[in-house]
């Protein structure tokens, strides 16, 4: 008998890049002062020691950027994780175009990856270069067409806006190039200035000009207008997809259903808690007691000396615990559930959280009609489309009950 509360989702976190973007937010550090091999193993031991419905429905593998370990220590280590997870319906990888080839795309497909999310951000060499990525508009190409050729149907491309110095102009041609590539799955972002980047202290020097607010907004109109003509369906804030591309591991945190994350800074969702561990590699793997799966894989790591930050006493790489309750559950379902274009569904949600929005929400939810933010169509309650641009706004609303 199937175990509804037992998660359906896996992330991986492979918390490795050869150099850090000047605007990355995420906890990732260089391959090269760690001991890959030990925190892969270290990995390994938490997913054995973790419950999930087997075979999981999707696997995603993120980072950092996964190949930055090498082809053939991240293929071995996937090999072992799919002895665990069993084969997963959605397998993805993240890839930056700077740490793959066709070789590896070729052998990721044959491991039962059938999903590539590809780390564009642009195809202006110009943006590319002001961003810090590692590699040429050719290069992606390249990337994108091995992929197709090793046989890759789901291609996802991350694409990011209001880059300083960046126009109208040179947007629309992101848009019209990303088309033409045939990818089937892109996510758009406008870029953001997170705190303690060194992009965020560049701006707080005042040493770079930030797009307007007027420009970023336009620019991302100009997304939902051109991608929507192309054939790809809107079906998150900044997500677009062809039919049937829709990223189903991603539509498991909107929709709030239960997932597990694997490895340093992953968080967890399982019933009535929300976990994240230690942001510390070295810490997480002293806090976890290794099993050696794959003695083929190299050890460069320093001795590791005696470390603190486990929480309890039981080898737990856990930081921080929290317990939902079911107000919040609540409020944690409306909020990420009117992040889809298509809103919530308002039978779904009671029968889901035990309570009616309307009950939880009224003042909210009367206000935001009212100033056409939010609409009611077909038993969904959703954002409305000029709501789409301000959209953080209207979610604070849902934030907590009224």
């Amino acid at each position: 008998m199937v175990n509804k509360n037992l998660p359906k989702s896996v992330y991986i976190h492979i918390p490795f890049c050869k150099t850090k973007c000047a605007y990355c937010g995420f906890y990732s550090k260089s391959p090269q002062e760690f001991d890959v091999g030990k925190l892969l193993d270290a990995e390994i031991t938490e997913l054995k020691k973790s419950s999930f419905q087997k075979p999981v429905n999707t696997l995603y593998i993120g980072g950092g950027s996964p190949a930055s370990i090498g082809a053939q220590m991240l293929c071995d280590f996937l090999s072992e994780i799919v002895k665990l997870t069993g084969n997963a319906e959605e397998f993805t990888v993240e890839i930056n175009p700077a740490d793959a080839n066709e070789n590896l795309l070729t052998n990721l497909k044959s491991l039962g990856v059938n999903r590539i999310s590809i780390g564009v951000q642009s195809f202006a060499q110009k943006e590319l270069d002001f961003l810090g990525r590692r590699y040429s508009v050719e290069k992606i190409d390249q990337i994108i067409n091995s992929a197709k050729q090793a046989g890759f149907e789901n291609i996802s491309i991350d694409l990011i806006f209001a880059i300083p110095g960046s126009i109208l102009r040179t947007w629309r041609q992101n848009l019209k190039k990303t088309i033409e590539t045939g990818v089937t799955h892109i996510s758009a972002y406008s870029l953001t200035y997170e705190k303690n980047t060194p992009l965020e202290k560049t701006k707080s020097a005042g040493q770079i000009k930030t797009v307007s607010k007027e420009l970023d907004r336009k620019m991302y109109e100009t997304a939902i207008e051109i991608l929507g003509g192309a054939g790809f369906e809107h079906y998150e804030i900044s997500n677009f997809a062809k039919p049937g591309f829709q990223c189903r591991h991603n539509l498991t945190y909107w929709k709030n259903d239960f997932y597990i994350g694997i490895g340093p800074a992953a968080a967890s969702y399982i019933p009535d808690w929300r976990t994240e561990n230690i942001s510390d590699i070295d810490k997480y793997i002293e806090c976890i007691p290794l099993e050696t799966h794959r003695s083929s894989i190299p050890s460069n790591s320093k001795n590791l000396s005696s470390l603190t930050g486990c929480i309890e006493n039981d080898k737990n790489p856990i930081s921080e615990r929290i317990k939902i309750s079911p107000v919040e559950k609540a409020s944690q379902a409306a909020v990420l559930g009117l992040r889809l274009i298509k809103g919530i569904n308002l039978t779904d949600y009671k029968q889901k959280t035990g309570f009616d929005i309307f009950e939880l929400f009224k003042d909210s939810i009367e206000k935001n009609l009212k100033l056409n933010l939010l609409q009611l169509k077909n038993g969904y309650l959703s954002l409305t489309k000029i709501a789409l641009p301000i959209a953080d706004s209207v979610l604070c609303d849902f934030a907590q009950p009224d």
